[in-house]
């Protein structure tokens, strides 16, 4: 259990143990806090057989098969793209069945923002009416993509990012003492977020980029040159060149460090558009650090 997390876990299973929990939650929050992971132990004591102080047991036939995968009435929908009607619907299907152990069965949407309107259509009758036992958990960093429809009949939680000191605490536990201050606000105050980025071996890491841009403000670096490096991981290098102007902003009040971070936000818009070049995009950016004054 992500510790900061831990009462917030314990009012939802107290809630649930009361039989006071709605059957449908939606779980949002900033992107990489850990909102699938609660998700999940939440899921799991929903299906324990033999709770113990307000947690899944460990021991029974359900939590076994839970940490195998294979619990025949847990269900979560994942899809690389869109979550289609097609999925969703195999999704009520599932649910509407008799539970094969006897009890609960939960259902839980990640990224639930992705899902069409069809497939939120779909939903919503599973939403307004479940089957006897049945809990919907929604999950998503997007709030503002979900359709009202689905809000309205959700219990909504708003989740917010640990603190600093919960953070650096949690990644230093994991292995990653290193992670600066900087560095986690640099990633949203997200661990999560940090955690994946450093225990993969490829794409761009964070201490890379601030070196690469300091050689760029020097007047060193080739601008065009990372962009090319960089353009697979276009949209997390134009946030670490927000955040990092927004904290020179802060210490200098500087009005090349505003005009650069209003550039940075035009930025973040071109690369919405389908098929924009975003070598070109990043490029026009680091281009505009050369003018930064750094005093």
């Amino acid at each position: 259990m992500l510790p900061w997390f831990v009462s917030y876990y314990h009012t939802i299973v107290s809630r649930l143990s009361a039989n006071r929990l709605h059957h449908a939650l939606l779980l949002a929050g900033t992107e990489g806090i850990g909102k699938l992971q609660l998700a999940e132990h939440i899921a799991k004591f929903m299906l324990c057989k033999m709770p113990v102080d307000e947690q899944a047991c460990q021991r029974c036939q359900s939590c076994q098969l839970f940490a195998a995968g294979t619990h025949p009435d847990f269900h979560i929908l994942q899809s690389e793209r869109q979550i289609g009607v097609d999925l969703v619907r195999e999704g009520i299907s599932k649910l509407s069945r008799t539970s094969q152990l006897s009890g609960n069965k939960v259902l839980i949407i990640p990224a639930a923002e992705s899902m069409t309107e069809a497939a939120a259509n779909a939903l919503l009758k599973t939403l307004e009416e479940p089957t006897a036992n049945t809990y919907l958990i929604l999950v998503t960093h997007q709030l503002s993509r979900m359709l009202p429809t689905i809000l309205s009949r959700c219990e909504k939680h708003v989740l917010v990012p640990p603190s600093t000191e919960q953070s650096l605490s949690w990644l230093k536990q994991q292995g990653m003492g290193e992670v600066t201050e900087a560095q986690l606000h640099a990633y949203g105050n997200a661990p999560l977020k940090v955690q994946r980025s450093l225990s993969t071996e490829s794409g761009i890491q964070y201490t890379d980029f601030v070196a690469a841009l300091d050689n760029i403000i020097a007047g060193k670096g080739d601008e065009m040159q990372f962009a090319g490096e960089w353009q697979d991981e276009a949209k997390r290098v134009v946030s670490w060149c927000q955040h990092y102007v927004h904290q020179l902003y802060i210490r200098n009040q500087s009005q090349s460090a505003f005009s650069v971070y209003n550039e940075c936000i035009k930025a973040h818009v071109h690369l919405q558009n389908p098929g924009v070049n975003k070598k070109l995009v990043l490029s026009t950016l680091l281009a505009q650090f050369s003018h930064l004054d750094m005093t």
